[in-house]
């Protein structure tokens, strides 16, 4: 085979690798941008969510030994949202209890009703939650395992070294790598075309153990609602009203 033409045909390969190595590689940039979007969602299902419904219950309990009775319930090891000012508002708790409706012959059994009902509230935002979580972490996976493949298959040292013998007069390499790139910027476009590292976006997932079913700690939550009104009844009937 004439020289020239094994270099053209040479030529052509690597070409073709580098436009399959940043077609590849921009579809795993665009699945890790999407765990991180979902991971704001997550974000968000916590503190709009999750947050209210946990301080309508810190807010019935009252007392600070209820609530880390029902803490240690639930599961929680550490006290989040927990904020005296909010928890002690009449303003604000009866602003939680909206879309609560309290039901029951007597104050009493209304008030557990209610402890009852929010902590139903908070397991159903609470599942919510966990099902984003745990279709994040699979997502997850996949993406580690895309770039764990990928970082396999392709060597970013040869395809860099291809990059700076590239022609970029050429307007299919144009074409495949987005724009005309300056030989004097390759040092620049090496580091940014190191993947980024995802190993510590699980951290950014906020913890939340798994709760119990409502009907599992059902008596526990009787007891601390019997509690509660027998310190507070006068207080917290005036929510019943």
């Amino acid at each position: 085979m004439c020289p020239d033409i094994e270099k053209a045909l040479a030529y052509q390969v690597r070409k073709e690798i580098a436009q399959r190595y940043f077609r590849i590689r921009k579809l795993i940039e665009e699945d890790s941008a999407n765990v991180q979007k979902m991971i704001h969602e997550l974000v968000q299902i916590y503190e709009d969510k999750l947050s209210p419904a946990l301080i309508r219950i810190y807010a019935l309990l009252v007392d600070e030994d209820l609530i880390e009775e029902f803490l240690e319930t639930a599961g929680w090891k550490d006290r989040p949202f927990l904020d005296d000012y909010i928890i002690h508002s009449d303003n604000i708790r009866r602003r939680l209890l909206k879309g609560i409706e309290p039901h029951g012959w007597f104050k009493s059994s209304r008030f557990t009703n209610l402890i009852l009902d929010s902590y139903k509230d908070l397991y159903d935002k609470y599942l919510e939650f966990d099902d984003l979580r745990e279709e994040i972490l699979d997502e997850l996976a996949v993406v580690k395992e895309e770039m764990k493949q990928f970082e396999s298959n392709y060597s970013l040292d040869e395809i860099m070294s291809f990059l700076r013998n590239l022609n970029f007069e050429d307007e299919s390499t144009v074409r495949a790598l987005g724009k005309n790139i300056d030989s004097s910027k390759m040092d620049e476009l090496e580091k940014k075309l190191a993947f980024p590292d995802i190993s510590k976006l699980e951290e950014q997932m906020p913890e939340v153990p798994k709760l119990p079913k409502p009907d599992q700690i059902r008596d526990r939550l009787k007891d601390l609602a019997h509690k509660a009104f027998e310190r507070h009844g006068d207080e917290l009937g005036k929510l019943l009203e």
